[in-house]
């Protein structure tokens, strides 16, 4: 069953990615690359968090490893970033608050949780809702295309997790 869940949730990602075509490039290459790599550490963290489990309450360990994590790209993003705080409109700071509060603490909590009480290979499928709710929000916040492919794309998806939620 979890297989067949794999097998859905990559179609559906599949779909949901390829669905305007796919246009690779020399340029697009190093995007490809940081999504790769940043999926690849997640899912070696999960692993490593499911064999040698931390033993700190989830707020404690989020905590230190969003901490932890972001040290490294404050360091980058000061040297290589430009700063233009007078350009930043108020919704630009609603979004940031969200993006700390939202992603980072709320999503991060969530996840530690489902995976001391969920199977790793579980847990990394739920996973697979996150571009799904990335297009619904794409779709409503920058009116980026949302038509019948992509809504079967994320059927396909959303009925992958929950079909591993229920092996």
């Amino acid at each position: 069953m979890r297989v067949l869940a794999l097998v859905l949730a990559f179609g559906g990602l599949a779909s949901i990615m390829g669905g305007n075509g796919i246009a690779a490039s020399q340029a697009k290459l190093p995007g490809i690359l940081m999504a790769l790599a940043g999926a690849f550490g997640f899912a070696l963290g999960t692993v490593l968090a499911k064999k040698f489990p931390i033993h700190l309450p989830p707020v404690t360990a989020a905590a230190w490893q969003i901490g932890l994590g972001s040290f490294p790209t404050v360091i980058v993003g000061l040297a290589i970033e430009t700063t233009h705080m007078d350009g930043v409109t108020p919704l630009g700071w609603w979004l940031l608050v969200y993006a700390v509060i939202g992603q980072f603490c709320i999503a991060y909590l969530s996840w530690f949780a489902a995976l001391a009480r969920l199977p790793a290979s579980v847990a990394a499928i739920g996973t697979m809702a996150v571009p799904v709710i990335g297009v619904l929000a794409s779709a409503i916040a920058l009116h980026e295309p949302l038509g019948p492919g992509q809504l079967a794309a994320l059927a396909l998806t959303l009925g992958a997790v929950v079909l591993a939620t229920r092996s």
